[in-house]
């Protein structure tokens, strides 16, 4: 039996670091513990400067990971707001699943849950990052912030005053 078998099969996990290199509205040790604990993990992952402005120039690498998700590869991503990132996938017409996805937020946890969550997939870690502000006043603070990159018409409904 080879040692794959002896595991048996672990499914495949994709994880992004979202450095919130524009908005900055993560810590920044959160920010840095995570990143340095992932790069020191010796596990692969992806970080990208800013899933607001992905979203904001519809960058196809969204439906890229949209579909890792979709075709059985869990996507774990270290962000902000669960709701706001499933809200940054929709806005840069790459809508994320219910299945597949788990999503760490920064903005709340300490580094080593987000750590826990990102490398072990610790379902207390995800429960936790869903807790709190996870309502539409998120979603709509990150399509502000997609607007402000100028790439998106506001969201304020009409008959409405900025």
């Amino acid at each position: 039996m080879s040692g794959d078998d002896a595991k048996g099969t672990e499914p495949a996990v994709r994880m992004l670091y979202c450095r919130c290199a524009f908005a900055q509205v993560v810590p920044a040790d959160v920010k840095g513990a995570v990143l340095e604990g992932l790069a020191g993990s010796g596990r692969g992952f992806e970080a990208v400067a800013d899933l607001c402005d992905m979203a904001a120039r519809r960058d196809p690498h969204l439906a890229d990971l949209s579909a890792l998700a979709k075709e059985g590869t869990t996507l774990r991503i270290a962000a902000c707001w669960p709701r706001a990132v499933r809200g940054l996938f929709h806005l840069g017409d790459s809508p994320l699943g219910e299945a597949g996805v788990e999503i760490l937020n920064m903005r709340t946890l300490p580094a080593e849950r987000v750590l826990a969550g990102m490398l072990s997939g610790d379902p207390s870690a995800v429960a936790e990052s869903a807790a709190g502000r996870d309502d539409a006043a998120a979603e709509q603070a990150a399509a502000g912030r997609i607007a402000s990159l100028g790439q998106l018409p506001p969201t304020t409904p009409e008959g409405e005053k900025r």
